[in-house]
């Protein structure tokens, strides 16, 4: 589990904990408003940009801007992990390569541990005998796969 500390809202700030095993600090690169959502991108190290779908009305409450720093949380349920596939077309916005640096395997699920550069990692559920189909083991090469609305975006005071 992470922390986000001081987070308001509206609410007095304090410290929070999440459940999300994912949090990447990055910086914010461009802001596209729509009619509702927002398609906020994140610079979480030297070569990646995240992109998150929030609503125009998160992106005031939160004083997001380009240049301004946040964190994006991701459950490890909401990310699929996938061979890369010449040719391959998903709608999910967010696909990053990276290698497996450690496995927790239980009898019907595994988490998925992958180094995505710059100190970054990522971390997926997939069931066991999709690790085992796949052949995912320590050094792996795969994709993270993860829808943009799938993505909350957080703020520290």
């Amino acid at each position: 589990m992470g922390s986000v500390s001081r987070l308001s809202g509206g609410l007095p700030s304090r410290a929070l904990r999440t459940s999300a095993r994912n949090m990447l600090s990055g910086i914010i690169t461009a802001i596209v408003h729509g009619p509702i959502n927002a398609e906020v991108g994140l610079l979480v190290n030297d070569r990646i940009v995240i992109d998150a779908l929030v609503t125009n009305t998160s992106v005031e409450a939160l004083g997001l801007y380009p240049g301004g720093r946040a964190v994006a949380l991701i459950k490890a349920s909401f990310i699929t992990l996938i061979e890369d596939v010449p040719g391959l077309r998903l709608s999910a916005r967010n696909l990053i390569g990276g290698t497996v640096s450690a496995i927790n395997e239980g009898p019907v699920e595994c988490e998925i541990v992958l180094d995505i550069g710059g100190g970054c990692e990522v971390a997926a559920i997939v069931t066991t005998h999709s690790r085992r189909e796949m052949g995912l083991a320590i050094g792996s090469q795969t994709l993270a796969a993860f829808k943009a609305s799938h993505i909350i975006l957080a703020v520290e005071d």
